[in-house]
């Protein structure tokens, strides 16, 4: 069984924020994580997931640069995926924003624990 609680617009606004936060990478959403993680359930899990997310993509860019860089015969996969990288990551953080704002959980395909989350 399912229980929804319900979400004041206070709440669900800062963690759509911190989604939207995610594409300048995982300073804001760790910093909104640390700021409502004793007072607010919802947030903290969202930006929680959101740090994940972001750190999760800022290492998968620094190894398509890497290996763009430095490995001479499949260096075009690091320059195809730091062209793919940003769309994915626009993508699932407008959707996250769009989640969180409804009140509903976001959910990303991939993560980093970086922060721990509760679900």
């Amino acid at each position: 069984m399912m229980t929804y609680l319900e979400r004041t617009s206070a709440s669900t606004g800062v963690a759509g924020l911190a989604h939207l936060a995610a594409l300048t990478g995982p300073v804001i959403p760790v910093l909104i994580y640390a700021a409502r993680r004793r007072t607010d359930s919802f947030t903290s899990t969202e930006a929680a997931k959101a740090t994940n997310f972001s750190s999760a993509l800022v290492a998968a860019m620094v190894l398509a640069a890497v290996t763009k860089m430095y490995v001479p015969f499949i260096g075009f996969l690091g320059t195809l995926a730091l062209w793919v990288f940003p769309v994915v990551a626009i993508y699932f953080s407008l959707a996250g924003f769009w989640l969180a704002r409804r009140g509903n959980p976001a959910h990303y395909p991939f993560r980093l624990k970086v922060v721990k989350t509760h679900d």
